[in-house]
């Protein structure tokens, strides 16, 4: 069986293409791969599965590493990296060629999802963590974390509660991506309304369609919106639902200690809002 330092020379496309498939086989060109949970579980967290789940990843991923070399630091073998919110290990997978396994932290609020990532052999220090609680890392002990799809479901408190562990985990310098809620979100909530909808996802947005109506001038001003869906077990309407951010709000809020080195907000890229901070 080779490892897989054999593999850290292949370009991030090469490594998308082996790990694709790896959904079918377990051991692609002699190399062992994480097993992939069902298709079901896999949906559940990130909306798809196999390989459209892993197209969605590879966009954020080179979007990651493009701009936090733009930014004067690169991602390397001895970097030290947390997927905050890690569900079945979709992102360890792709950090899996650029950095030492030592250097690959993952972490999540769902005990049984951590569980599965290990049996599955997901790389990394897998832990799960409270929802209010703190992370298992030493002040300014992280080069880079990765927040996708996370921010976009986190009421204020929580958000700030996570936002202040941030500044304290991650070293100057350091880069932290995450995805957060548009402006267009809301918009699509309030036009529900009245609407013939097939998703139930939709039609448990449709029910706060008056509110997100209501709430485009708190956005406006700068105000983080919150929808209290819930998301079923582990995720209670106290902790996670959807959540509108402006930019501005991160800006505010996440300063003196963060910048925004990058924002991309357009549908045609990534669904949600994506931003690049460097901690100064």
């Amino acid at each position: 069986m080779v490892r897989i330092d054999e593999f850290r020379e292949l370009s991030d496309r090469q490594w998308l293409d082996l790990l694709i498939q790896s959904t079918d086989s377990e051991i692609v060109q002699g190399l062992q791969f994480p097993r992939f949970p069902a298709a079901s579980v896999q949906a559940q967290f990130v909306g798809s599965s196999d390989k459209h789940a892993l197209n969605e990843a590879f966009a954020f991923y080179e979007y990651f590493k493009r701009e936090a070399l733009n930014v004067g630091k690169p991602i390397l073998e001895n970097s030290n990296i947390l997927d905050f919110g890690t569900g079945w290990g979709r992102f360890l997978r792709f950090f899996w060629k650029d950095v030492k396994v030592d250097g690959l932290h993952g972490v999540d609020i769902d005990p049984s999802i951590v569980d599965t990532c290990k049996s599955l052999g997901v790389p990394g220090d897998l832990r799960h963590i409270d929802p209010h609680g703190s992370l298992p890392y030493a002040d300014a002990s992280m080069d880079f974390v990765l927040a996708y799809s996370v921010f976009t479901h986190l009421p204020e408190n929580v958000h700030r509660h996570w936002m202040n562990e941030f500044k304290r985990i991650v070293r100057p310098g350091g880069i932290v991506g995450l995805t957060i809620e548009p402006r267009r979100f809301l918009e699509f909530v309030a036009d529900l309304k009245g609407k013939s909808l097939d998703s139930e996802w939709h039609k448990g947005l449709q029910r706060f369609s008056d509110y997100a109506s209501a709430m485009l001038p708190a956005y406006d001003s700068g105000q983080l919106v919150y929808i209290p869906t819930g998301g079923g077990d582990f995720r209670d309407a106290t902790i996670y639902g959807d959540a509108i951010c402006p930019t501005s709000f991160v800006e505010q809020n996440w300063a003196p200690e963060f910048v925004i080195r990058s924002h991309i907000d357009d549908p045609a890229k990534f669904w949600q809002a994506t931003l690049i901070l460097q901690k100064v």
